[in-house]
Order: structure tokens, then sequence, then C-alpha cells
């Protein structure tokens, strides 16, 4: 574990426990829940997911609920937000609908949402449920680009999806990547113009992450193409009264956000799950198998915790608000009063590269800050997320790196 300089690092924490995980957040957080399980393992994915089984599963959320049980217990909530994710948690709604009602949440709700499963009926129910903000995982509208990346539907069924969700939800996100490496950019663009067409509130344009333990493999990016790329999909959504709203996302004006890392703190639960509390970065085990056994053992199901310094956890706090476009540094100075100078230096350098610009109290990124963070946030990602997460993953290979992945 020497892929964090200057963040110590253990296997779990013995000495942390709910209360001391709620007891660390400076202000009020919001909830993310995991559900690993998908029906088909995308290749592009380098989420935390496992091949679902009904079996699997009812052992999963009972060993969840006991995660759930623990923090309330500790006085956790209520949450400013609550977010599903996956893997693909429209796979497990029966289980989710027995959970959310025990859930103090005040915010909004938000959930992912396989296409395939974006019929008018799960709709109905997801609004039931008490979801305002789903994201469809289309990824593209065209047969080539699905096939490319593994992706199962097609072009008519994303779009049938679409239209099932539209007027449904308070925030209707659409999930696009692009591979400067495989197709035209035309195909990403036309994605684009289609999404605008539909009149989807936001549109989230993810490069294709190439990390090294998913199919895909590792590949050299082309910055300057993956700029142009995006700032001539900020400009076509533009003419249709879209803005970049983040470093990957374009919303509709008037529209409300869809997002889930730029969270300022959260408490994660389920396999795989993150919490950040501002002092601790804290994650669970990814097998679901060793995720319930912590948790039938009485503890947290901690795989890896971290105990941050106040430069640090201000570095991360900033570094995912930066991610949405903004950030406020008298807020961050407000939170982390130990890291002020810390704070200090990152508004003044932002401002003196050009990177950001100064409007009612903020650091807005300007268009060189937005190309900027773009090859930071690569950066970040596969010097720190992808050793991470290779790390974890291989729980899921019962005798190490080299075995097979378990099924």
């Amino acid at each position: 574990m020497h892929w964090t300089p200057g963040v110590r690092w253990s296997e779990g924490d013995g000495r942390l426990g709910a209360a001391t995980v709620i007891g660390a957040f400076p202000d009020r957080y919001g909830l993310y829940l995991h559900v690993p399980f998908c029906e088909r393992l995308c290749p592009f994915c380098p989420y935390n997911k496992v091949p679902y089984s009904r079996e699997r599963a009812g052992t999963y959320f009972r060993a969840l609920r006991r995660e759930i049980d623990l923090y309330l217990a500790a006085g956790a909530g209520p949450f400013t937000s609550l977010y599903v994710g996956g893997g693909t948690p429209t796979l497990c709604l029966d289980e989710l609908e027995e959970i959310l009602p025990g859930l103090s949440v005040e915010g909004e709700r938000a959930i992912e949402v396989l296409p395939a499963h974006a019929t008018p009926a799960t709709v109905e129910r997801l609004v039931r449920a008490g979801f305002d903000r789903v994201s469809l995982g289309v990824q593209s509208f065209d047969d080539g680009a699905l096939l490319h990346l593994g992706r199962a539907g097609s072009g008519a069924a994303h779009r049938e999806a679409v239209e099932a969700c539209r007027g449904r939800f308070a925030c209707l996100d659409v999930d696009l990547i692009f591979d400067t490496a495989f197709a035209d950019p035309g195909v990403f663009l036309a994605d684009v113009e289609e999404c605008c067409g539909l009149e989807v509130d936001q549109i989230s344009t993810y490069p294709l992450m190439r990390f090294g333990y998913t199919p895909f493999g590792k590949a050299r990016h082309s910055p300057r193409v993956e700029h142009d790329l995006l700032r001539r999909a900020a400009g076509l959504a533009a003419g249709h009264g879209y803005e970049r709203s983040s470093v990957w996302a374009l919303r509709r004006a008037g529209s409300l956000p869809f997002s889930s890392i730029t969270r300022e703190f959260y408490l994660g639960l389920g396999a795989g799950a993150a919490t950040f509390t501002g002092q601790h970065y804290l994650v669970n085990h990814f097998s679901p198998e060793r995720y319930a056994a912590a948790l039938e053992a009485g503890g947290l199901p901690l795989a890896r915790a971290a105990r941050l310094r106040p430069a640090a956890g201000a570095a991360y706090y900033l570094f995912w608000q930066a991610y949405a476009g903004a950030f406020e540094p008298a807020r961050a100075r407000a939170l982390f009063p130990s890291a002020r100078a810390l704070v200090a230096l990152a508004s003044s350098l932002a401002r003196v590269l050009g990177w950001a610009r100064q409007e009612n109290g903020r650091r807005v990124l300007t268009r060189r800050g937005f190309d900027r963070y773009h090859d930071l946030e690569r950066w970040v990602t596969y010097r720190f997320i992808e050793p991470l997460w290779a790390e974890m993953t291989a729980e899921h290979r019962p005798e190490g790196p080299g075995a097979a992945p378990v099924e």
C-alpha cells in the first residue's frame, strides 16, 4: 500500500467504530449505497461489480442492513442526499424498497439505471420509492460504439429508455462515453446532439478510463484531442441551451444538477463503498462475501482506512469541489481551519494560472481551467484511484491476482 504518498493507510482499523466515524463529520453529509450486482459485466466498467444471483443478493442485503443499523444506532443522519450506485441497482429494487423507508433523507434521492430496466413500470416504481434523480447508463446511441464498449442493448432501445424517463424526475442525466482511440469524434458529437434534442437535463460525457485490470487495459491518451472534443461538445450543446456545468457534464439551463462524488462529505455503505469525513477516508471490502463476514463478526466492514491530516483532507475536498466547476475558499477555510494556508494557495494559484476567475466569492473554472482539470483528473485517477481499486478488486480472486475471478 504505497500508492498514496503523504497518507498513512491501514488494512481496516479496529479502533474505528460507527460512533467514531459519525463523530468525525464536521458538517452534514450525504449517504451512498452500493449495489455491486450485474447480470452482465461490461468490460469498460472499472467499478466494483460481481455477477448477480438471487441467493448472493439475499445474503448481501442482510449484511447491508446490519451495516445500516450499526450507523443508525450511532446517530447517523438525517442525510443531505441519497445516491444509489453500482453495479446495477435496478436489479435489486425489491430489496431497496425494504431498506429505503428506514433512512432519513432530507435532500435529493438519486439512482443509476440500466437502460434495459427503464420500462414504464420500473420508472413508476422508482418514482414511488422517492427517487427524483436518475442517471441512465446509455454510453452511446451508436450500435458500433456499443459493440466496441461491450455494452448490451441498442441505440433504439436506449432512445426508448430516455423517453420512458423524460418528465418523470427532477433531473434526468444521461451518461455518454467517448474513446478517442476507437471512434470518429462525430459519433460522440452525434450522441451529444441527440441528448440535446431529447432535452435531457444533464449529459455526463466521460472519457473511457483504461484501467489495467479491465479488459481494455492500459493505453495512451491524447489530451489535446480530448480537450478539443469536449470543447466541441460544449459548443454544440450551447446552441441548444446547455452550459458546461462541470469538467465532464453539460446541463440544460434551469435544470437541477446530478452528481455523486462532489458531495462535501459522505457516508458510504455496501461492498466497495467509500466514506469521506474530512478526517478519514475509508473503503469497505469489495468482495460481498468478505464484506458480509466482517459485519457478521460484529465490526465495520473496512478494508482500508486512512487518517487524513488537515491539509490532505482539505486537498481532497477542494479537488472534488473544483470538479463541479467551482469552489468557495471561505467555505473550505471554515471546514478546514487548520489548512487555511493551503486553501489560500490553491485559490491564488487557480487565479494566477488562469484556471479560475473570481465570481461572487467563488473560484469558477475558466475554459483553460476545464482543460487543465481534465488532465489533472486523469492523473489523479491513474495515480491514486486505479491502484487502490486494483488492490481491492483482487478480493474477488480467491488465490490472488493471478487466479480466475469469483463467479
